[in-house]
This record gives C-alpha cells, structure tokens and sequence, in this order.
C-alpha cells in the first residue's frame, strides 16, 4: 500500500472519529435540555406546593409560629350578600339508586380570610398571641352542627330535577338561625377523575357548592376519608372551590402545618375557633406531611392536640370536628371516648363526631358536650333504618364556653332531612338517650347531664 493511501485512511478515520465525537456531544445536549424542559414543566405544575414547601421550610428556619387563618362569618351581618348560582347538573360517579341506601366502607379567597398582625415590634422577640378581645358580658353565639353531607352522588337526580339547595329545604330554619354552621363534606370538589383503588369513590361539581351556600352552612371539615377519592389534585380543587363560594374549610392542606391549621370566624364579638381531624383514613399516604398534602389525623392525636392548645388563647370557643368510628354502629368505640376526653383536656370545648352513618350518644365532661357522630345529612335519597336518621345539634354558648345544646331530629325523606314531631321525635330522642352517657334529651331536645 502507497504512503499516500496510508496517509488518507489515517485522515478518514480521525474524519470519524471527530464525527462520532460532535454525535455523542450533541446526545448529550440535547438529553440535558431534555432533562430541563421535564423540570420546568414540572415547576410549573407544581408550584403552588413548591412554594408552600418553601415557606414552611423558610417558616420553620425563622422559628415562626403557624399562622391561624380568622374569618369573619359572612351571615353575622344581615345585609351580607349570599353568593347564588343558577341550578345545574351535578356528577355522577354511580348511578343513583345502585346503593344509595349503603355506606361507604374505608375505615382563602372568597372566605374573607383576615391574617393576624404581629404583636411584635420590628426587631423584638417573639411574644405570646395576644388573648381575644372580650365581647359584651351577656353576649351569646349560637353554633349549628350537621353530619355527613354528600352534595352529589345518591342524590344526584334530586339535585339536577330540583337545584343545588333542594336537599335542606326542609331544615333551613335549623341551619340559618344560628350564627354560624359546620358539617362534614364527604367528597372533593373537582373536575378531576382519578379515582382511588377503592370502593366507594365520590366526586361533586364546584356549582353545586351554591347549594350549601344557600343553607347557610359557614364551614365545613375536609378530613374524612373521601377528600382525596380524586388524588391530591382534587384535594387541592377542593380547597380552591371553597374559597371561591367563600365557605371556610379545615382539615386539609398543602402540608401537614395548613391541614392542622385552626379556623376561627366570629360572630357577635365571640371567636370560635375549628380544627378538623381524621381517625379514618384509606391509607397512610392520605395523611399530611410537612412536605406533602393530605389530612389532619388523630391516629397519633399529639398534631391535633398541639393545634388545640396552641388555638386556645387566640378563641373563646374551641370546636374539634372529628371523624371516627364504625360505620352503622350505635355506640362510640372505646379509642372514640378517650380521644373525646384527651381533646377536652388541651382544650377543645365542644368534639363533634362522624363517619358512622348513624347517630350516636351524647356526653358531657368536665362540662363540654361530646357528639360522638351526628350520622348523615345530605347523603342519600332513600335510607333506610337509623341512617335515615338525622338533625341538627345547637349549642348556645357565652364567651365563657359555657353552652346548652339542643337537638333537633330529623329523618331524610327523598334526600331532604326533615323535622319530625309526635312519635316519630320522640323515638328518636328515645334512643339518642339510650345510648348516651348520662345525658337526658327532653321532649324539646335539650341536653342535660344526668344527676
């Protein structure tokens, strides 16, 4: 072979290898603005959580306490508009009737949210919240609570043939004369439909929320185990949906610091402070975290005890709203009455139960009144036995905490719950006393503890 042809095959492979070289460089450019691209997409998606991250890590480096959201109850003012939307369809995850008479089996915007300003002076340390103003020495707050309430679903025809607000047509007396109302609300509201691997998996329109608007219903606990049935995209609608009806929610959160997080509104001088938690959850990853939403749960309670005795000096009232308990059984379990008593001794004033589906006993101790579950609401069309058995609890109460309760019964009748009088109340009140502990129901409904 000729130097010359040896000479050019030299040229010809270092000519490859320089390409092979300027391929594998290009390779990795454009892996790497792949790899980028990916990452910016899913800053963009995510940034709402990313940045509430930030603050909680940010919050958590400059030893700040919590902030504790105070909403002013918009129906403590008569001439409070009340937000109205034009009746439509809601959606339909099972088709109506298929089990509407069963249960489920797995064990801030327009809210007027008013951020507490620092007590502190700029370049001073932290101090302790300042306590509540006192209201007038004879003022008194009425505070209405309810059961599970389902807007959407077993009561899907109900709402398409007759509105939004149909089904507390009947008790809208009960929810609008006290000055403010909470139930629970046991689904997301949202578009999205990613159902979880369970049985029973609930979904609501956001325009159906006008409904509960309408009744008056001022704040609703969003820890249950149906608030992420639709992941935690529709936890996170749920939450953005309720600020925008200006309902006021608890219970949930982008991390573990808002789902514990207290609500307060008030309502003639008095502040009523909400916590919400969960003894009911699918699975461990529904639970919040200090880097992922979720819910508030008490099946290690110190979180919830932690937030009921920090909310403390900031209300006068204390309300937990938890959800517990076996389904369609009577009477509370045993860990129901101890965590009752562990969140009166923080001090809670008032523990409102559900979950069960049916209504349970009644308790007072050291002087503040336990609901062990309420049973349904608005839930489903046609129950039958003791689910179709309802009301609504009132507790009247001074800026002492001091408060009587009452219980108005109920029984739900093509998907509204109604009043009931003469035998039928009296057998309610019957047995809610039956299965109370050392409480006697009048024939009016009052609470008393037993001698």
């Amino acid at each position: 072979m000729s130097l010359s042809r040896v000479e050019s095959r030299k040229q010809q492979q270092k000519q490859e290898q320089h390409r092979s070289r300027k391929r594998r460089r290009r390779g990795i450019i454009n892996f790497c603005l792949a790899v980028l691209i990916l990452i910016g997409l899913a800053f963009i998606f995510q940034y709402d959580r990313i940045e509430s991250i930030y603050e909680s890590i940010a919050g958590k480096l400059k030893n700040e306490q919590p902030p504790i959201h105070v909403v002013q109850n918009p129906y403590s003012d008569p001439e409070a508009a009340i937000q109205e939307e034009s009746p439509g369809a809601g959606t339909s995850v099972e088709e109506e009737g298929k089990a509407a008479d069963d249960t489920d089996e797995d064990g801030s915007g327009g809210t007027n949210v008013i951020e507490p300003e620092s007590s502190e002076a700029e370049g001073e340390g932290e101090q302790s919240p300042a306590a509540p103003v006192e209201p007038e020495e004879e003022a008194v707050i009425q505070l209405a609570f309810v059961g599970d309430i389902l807007q959407g679903e077993y009561i899907n025809s109900y709402l398409e043939k007759e509105g939004f607000s149909y089904p507390y047509e009947q008790a809208l007396f009960h929810l609008t004369s006290a000055d403010i109302t909470a139930g629970n609300l046991e689904m997301p509201i949202t578009r999205v439909n990613n159902p979880a691997d369970k049985t029973y998996v609930f979904r609501g329109q956001p325009e159906a929320l006008s409904g509960i608007v309408e009744a008056g219903i001022d704040i609703v606990s969003l820890a249950n185990n149906h608030t992420l049935d639709h992941g935690i995209d529709g936890l996170l609608d749920t939450r953005k949906y309720l600020d925008e009806y200006g309902i006021a929610h608890v219970g949930a959160g982008n991390n573990a610091e808002e789902a514990y997080e207290p609500v307060i509104l008030e309502a003639n001088g008095i502040k009523v402070a909400y916590v919400a938690t969960s003894r009911v959850l699918p699975e461990t990853s529904w639970k919040a975290t200090p880097y992922q939403a979720g819910l508030a749960e008490s099946y290690a309670p110190e979180q919830t005890i932690e937030a009921i005795e920090k909310v403390e000096a900031e209300a006068h009232i204390t309300v937990v709203l938890v959800h517990w308990g076996l389904e369609r059984e009577d009477s509370p379990e045993p860990y129901q009455l101890d965590l009752a008593r562990r969140y009166i001794d923080a001090g809670a004033d008032i523990v409102i139960g559900s979950h069960p589906h049916v209504l349970q006993g009644f308790e007072q101790y050291n002087g503040k009144w336990i609901a062990y579950s309420l049973g349904n609401f608005a839930f489903s069309a046609h129950p039958k036995g003791r689910q179709a058995e309802t009301g609504v609890l009132t507790a009247t109460c001074n800026a002492k905490a001091e408060c009587e309760a009452q219980f108005a019964p109920m029984k739900i009748v093509n998907a509204q719950p109604t009043p009931v009088e003469g035998e039928q109340a009296k057998n309610i009140l019957a047995f809610l006393e039956s299965v109370s502990f050392d409480v006697k129901l009048d024939e009016r409904g009052n609470l008393k503890k037993s001698p």
